[in-house]
């Protein structure tokens, strides 16, 4: 006789027991073995088993275990519901916080109500096999319903992967020799008659023929840019393949046993999470802009003296130019406009300096740092020792080194000349005595946020990296230079030589237009979005505050009011700047890196040990010019 549970001689004493209530007395339980006997769930569902034998009441809770939405059950959880990103995201986002009423009796939400996690999905992996016996004849469906579900997911498997841009990735062939255009028919002819070898083998082979499509697939994504939405699908359909693999094996007459179905529960647990939505496919999309971006930090490392020199003659340029940026914004500061007039003018004045300084082939420091973190995981991820990666942080460093002085020796007398011959002509300083002074103390290291400012430029210099990346990729993605080379409009406007050029043109300077156009913008807009909530943020760029401490200084020293101690801590702020505004974007390059290439925390760990160690035997090698 079973043992006595009046909760459960309640539920089953309905005229009609109900197979959700009996599921949730069932989850009650703890699913965590006793120390002295087994676990308190699989008790209750060991007694379950046990009464509705004794009442004969199996059949009649297997046919509402069997319902229509059955088919729903196994071909859809734990499988997005949307084929693109942005639209399962929103729907995710919805669910999360609007509820929504499911048809009556549907199975499929019926596991999405009972909130299950991993722990359930481990309990029911470790069920001892004289219950999966006593159970599996009552929960297993009958061959027609896993045949209907995979037959299902054929049709929509084969709908997405005959999609327009899912065929452009094999430029070769016609639509027809895909082998999505004969999936369905495989899944049918092999559900139908699971004991023919001939079908089995047909199956077999549009299957692999559809896994070898997805997998060149993603090599042309490897290969040029990426598309997260594309990225979306593709793993979409690898999940919806081998989901009609299973569904047909079981079908043929193979036990399906607990590992299906805690499959089911996690994917049911799983299918409502943005992030767990997130992390697959956005997780290419990140490496390959780290990929594009690390392309574009390997100009900015000096491997050798050479380069080394022609860094800091650029650095020297981009400093010239900077100081013009700095009287820009001085000047700017002053019209009467609005806030976003105003802002949108600021924006202007650093981006035409930034696109400017990189026609001209000249280096703004700190833009760098972001950029070379991305060659560092690249190289971290090839080899297998730290001495390639040493050497190239020491080159990253020493690169970045000669750049900031670079930058900060030329834009010194660079602005006090400006400033004195401004002097006179104009009778006094560039600025009035409160600007200046402001300018003055606003370096100083301890006595203002310059040092949080820095470390705050630091993040958003890394920011745009991150959007220099997402645009190099785009353009990859999209062929946008090869295209805007054989437009025929542009071709017809232009000439063929003109087009090709501009083609060339976009290749080779677009992510850095991206870039520069980005840091413009957040240099400006996100202190001004904090100070509309009432918190005071500013930006503080090694170059640009240099150019700032020298005109503010110089407008003083007309008024005969120059407080020399500030200089002297507004330098040392200066140097402090740099120092902050290098190790903040490099760190956070460095980490978004290794997470898209999913390197270990313990790699990096080891790496940073070997650079300290390295370091403090030979500071000059991260220092000093190569030898």
């Amino acid at each position: 006789m079973p043992q006595s549970d009046p909760r459960l001689d309640q539920l089953l004493s309905q005229s009609a027991p109900r197979l959700e209530p009996l599921l949730r007395w069932l989850l009650e339980a703890s699913p965590v073995a006793s120390v002295d006997g087994e676990a308190r769930r699989t008790s209750r569902l060991r007694r379950l088993h046990e009464a509705l034998v004794a009442r004969d009441l199996a059949s009649p809770l297997s046919e509402e275990w069997n319902h229509a939405s059955a088919i729903r059950l196994l071909a859809e959880t734990g499988l997005p519901d949307r084929t693109s990103l942005i639209g399962e995201g929103f729907l995710r986002v919805v669910d999360r916080f609007i509820p929504r009423l499911d048809p009556e009796g549907d199975l499929y939400a019926l596991l999405d109500r009972l909130d299950l996690d991993e722990t359930d999905a481990i309990w029911i992996e470790g069920l001892p096999e004289e219950l999966r016996a006593g159970w599996g004849p009552l929960v297993s469906p009958p061959p027609l319903t896993w045949v209907h579900a995979a037959r299902l997911l054929a049709h929509r498997a084969a709908a997405m992967g005959l999609s327009r841009d899912l065929l452009a990735m094999e430029p070769d062939g016609s639509d027809a020799e895909s082998p999505f255009f004969n999936l369905s028919k495989a899944v049918r002819e092999r559900g139908e008659h699971p004991a023919d070898p001939e079908k089995r083998r047909a199956w077999e082979a549009c299957r692999a023929a559809c896994s070898v499509a997805l997998d060149r697939a993603h090599a042309r994504l490897e290969t040029n840019g990426v598309s997260a939405d594309l990225v979306f699908r593709l793993e979409l359909l690898e999940a919806q393949l081998r989901r009609i693999d299973q569904l047909l094996t079981f079908a043929a007459g193979e036990s399906w046993g607990p590992s299906f179905a805690a499959e089911l529960m996690r994917g049911s647990a799983s299918q409502h999470r943005l992030r767990d939505l997130l992390q697959a496919s956005v997780k290419r999309l990140a490496r390959k802009m780290v990929e594009h971006t690390g392309d574009t930090g390997e100009h900015y490392i000096a491997r050798n003296r050479h380069e080394w020199g022609a860094m800091g003659w650029s650095a020297a340029g981009g400093g010239a130019l900077a100081v013009g940026t700095a009287l820009g914004k001085y000047g700017l500061s002053t019209l009467p406009l609005a806030p976003l007039l105003l802002g949108l003018a600021l924006t202007f004045n650093y981006t035409a300096s930034f696109f400017l300084i990189q026609l001209l082939g000249f280096t703004l420091a700190s833009k760098q740092p972001a950029m070379t973190a991305a060659a560092l995981a690249r190289a971290l991820e090839t080899s297998n020792g730290q001495a390639r990666e040493i050497d190239l942080v020491a080159a990253i460093t020493r690169s970045q080194v000669i750049a900031t002085l670079g930058n900060v020796l030329v834009a010194i007398p660079t602005a006090l000349l400006l400033s004195v011959l401004w002097i006179r002509l104009r009778g006094h300083g560039p600025l009035g005595p409160e600007t200046a002074l402001h300018s003055l103390q606003g370096s100083h290291p301890f006595h203002s946020g310059s040092l949080l400012f820095a470390a705050l430029t630091g993040v958003l210099l890394w920011i745009s990296s991150l959007a220099s990346g997402w645009g190099a990729n785009w353009s990859a993605y999209r062929r946008l230079p090869e295209a805007l080379a054989r437009s025929h409009r542009l071709r017809a406007l232009l000439g063929a030589g003109r087009a090709e050029a501009l083609g060339a043109f976009v290749h080779r300077h677009l992510s850095g237009f991206i870039a520069n156009l980005s840091l413009g913008g957040l240099l400006i807009f996100v202190p001004m979005a904090f100070a509309s909530v009432g918190v005071h943020l500013e930006v503080r760029h090694v170059t640009l505050q240099a150019a700032a401490l020298t005109v503010a200084s110089a407008s003083l020293w007309a008024q005969g009011a120059l407080p020399w101690s500030e200089v002297l801590w507004g330098l040392l702020g200066v140097a402090l700047i740099g120092v902050l505004n290098f190790s903040t974007s490099f760190a956070l390059a460095l980490w978004t890196a290794l997470r898209a290439r999913d390197l270990s925390g313990r790699a990096s760990r080891q790496l940073w040990l070997g650079i300290l160690k390295a370091f403090n035997r030979n500071p000059g090698r991260f220092l000093l010019p190569p030898p």
